[in-house]
């Protein structure tokens, strides 16, 4: 029982809403920008027998190509057995995990795991869905390229760009951890130097008043 109360609280947010709900929601409007649909597949079971890996499904022309989706609000250590299993099992192509925080990530807000597997940290109260919209165009067109005829020239390129798109995806998160790692010390700096603007007010107004109380007594010393 214990057991399972923690494991409802970690995945419970201060709206209410579970990080898996917070996900399928922006899924569902990714996917329909993208002209495609995104499933809550979680409490279904999929191709392997009585397995429910693959929390979601982005379909992709009708069904035929798929990017498999796996969340969890806690530190997983190893992503490949788990996005490996939730391919085969939801008949995907491409498959992306999700976390919460970087810290669930020993620090990155991204892994790749290869062109077609990707973790990254996404909170949907609180970060720009930009980058988990960004990440799940390249995991499609990677699902794309691996369902097409691999003797094609033009799969060739496309898979070519896709691995471009996945270096500058990761500069890109260097980039952002950068800046939050700035954000904190920006709000550590804001934050002591409100306190020592408290601190400073507390001294300077028996300063102040002690002052004020010299002045007066100096003042009725003259006029006696």
């Amino acid at each position: 029982m214990a057991k399972s109360a923690a494991a409802v609280a970690s995945v419970r947010t201060l709206r209410g809403e579970t990080f898996a709900q917070g996900i399928h929601r922006v899924m569902i409007r990714i996917a329909a920008g993208l002209g495609n649909e995104s499933f809550d597949t979680s409490s279904t079971t999929g191709l392997i027998s009585r397995c429910r890996r693959g929390d979601a499904v982005l379909a992709i022309d009708g069904g035929r190509v798929n990017v498999v989706l796996e969340m969890t609000d806690s530190t997983r250590t190893v992503w490949n057995p788990y996005l490996d299993e939730a391919e085969r099992n939801r008949n995907a192509q491409a498959s992306l995990g999700l976390v919460r925080s970087p810290d669930q990530l020993h620090g990155n807000g991204l892994q790749s795991y290869g062109s077609r597997r990707i973790v990254l940290a996404f909170d949907p109260e609180n970060d720009d869905p930009d980058l988990l919209r960004t990440v799940v165009q390249l995991l499609r067109l990677s699902a794309l390229s691996a369902a097409a005829r691999q003797d094609c020239g033009e799969i060739q390129t496309a898979q070519e760009k896709v691995a471009e798109a996945l270096a500058l995806l990761s500069k890109i998160d260097g980039i952002k951890t950068t800046a939050g790692q700035i954000k904190k010390s920006a709000t550590k700096i804001d934050t002591e130097s409100d306190s020592l603007a408290t601190d400073l007010a507390r001294l300077l107004s028996p300063a102040q008043s002690a002052l004020a109380g010299a002045t007066a007594s100096s003042a009725a010393a003259e006029a006696a």
